[in-house]
């Protein structure tokens, strides 16, 4: 399983080009290697009440409270050897450093960033959104999604783009990075992901504890009402199938991966089903549904217009 480790790690060291983006993430991140270190410089992890960040294409977030209190003081432009986010697959008890975020702090009515470093470039916005139906107070993709659920929008916006430190098919500027999953569990990230590729990290990212977010939200409210049997049987089908799953690559079966990667994704979507079946209001179980869509590319990701 960490047998990539060691190529993650001296990639992430790697500076291409002294002036590019990516180098100098690395550079930034490159010091901040475990907990220890990141508290030390300031920065926390995220978390939503008890439930701390973990998502499979994205990893986990740290933030540094400092810095974006001090860009929210100070109104000052991004300083990109100073992100207000670390991001890290945790493998093995570690934290594999794979990317940055930058952020900055815009109106509510506001249009997101469309440059990076002097080159155009997608940027994504968050904004806490009050009173949503069947959900409460959510973080929601900006005002249009707040305003979409039938929320109340606060003032603010967050833009914020990540900028990954190790290989990510879908880019370097890339919302998602869906690689991480593959990572995580010891296989070979496909170079080219199509709908299936995604679906199935989607599914591996259940094995280490990955989960889109509302999958979090449903999990935590399935502890509280004790309905987690279910879906511990069906995590605990997943987790049964990555050891062959990499028996069958290591001894280069094809069909024999194949047919796995087959049960592997029909194991998550009856995971999905007990999700779905858990969720405590229709609008969690359709933001599951949106979430899955999203991250499997089979809606655009909504932005600012």
């Amino acid at each position: 399983m960490t047998s990539l480790l060691p190529l993650l790690l001296a990639f992430s060291l790697q500076q291409q080009n002294p002036d590019s983006m990516v180098a100098r993430a690395q550079r930034a991140i490159k010091p901040l290697t475990d907990s220890a270190a990141l508290h030390g410089a300031g920065f926390t992890p995220l978390a939503f009440g008890p439930v701390r960040d973990l998502t499979p294409f994205q990893g986990q977030h740290w933030l540094s409270l400092p810095r974006i209190a001090g860009m929210a003081m100070t109104n000052a432009p991004v300083d990109i050897d100073n992100p207000t986010f670390m991001m890290y697959l945790p493998i093995n008890g570690k934290l594999v450093p794979v990317g940055v975020a930058y952020t900055e702090r815009i109106g509510g009515r506001v249009a997101a960033p469309t440059m990076f470093g002097g080159a155009p470039a997608m940027w994504h916005t968050h904004m806490f959104c009050r009173n949503v139906p069947g959900e409460g107070q959510v973080l929601s993709d900006g005002l249009e999604d707040c305003t979409d659920r039938g929320g109340t929008p606060t003032r603010n916006q967050i833009a914020m783009i990540h900028t990954w430190t190790i290989p990510n098919p879908d880019g370097p500027f890339a919302h998602d990075n869906p690689a991480l999953p593959f990572i995580a569990v010891g296989l070979t990230p496909p170079a080219h992901p199509t709908r299936d590729d995604r679906l199935f990290g989607v599914a591996l990212g259940e094995t280490y504890g990955a989960k889109l977010p509302e999958a979090h939200r449903i999990d935590r409210e399935a502890q509280l009402a004790g309905t987690m049997p279910v879906l511990s049987t069906n995590r605990a089908s997943l987790r049964e199938l990555v050891p062959q799953l990499l028996a069958a690559e290591k001894s280069g079966d094809k069909a024999k991966f194949d047919a796995l990667r087959k049960k592997t994704i029909n194991a998550y979507n009856s995971l999905l089903a007990a999700y779905r079946s858990l969720a405590s209001t229709p609008q969690i179980k359709s933001r599951l549904d949106v979430e899955l869509a999203e991250i499997l590319g089979d809606q655009e990701m909504k932005m600012p217009k």
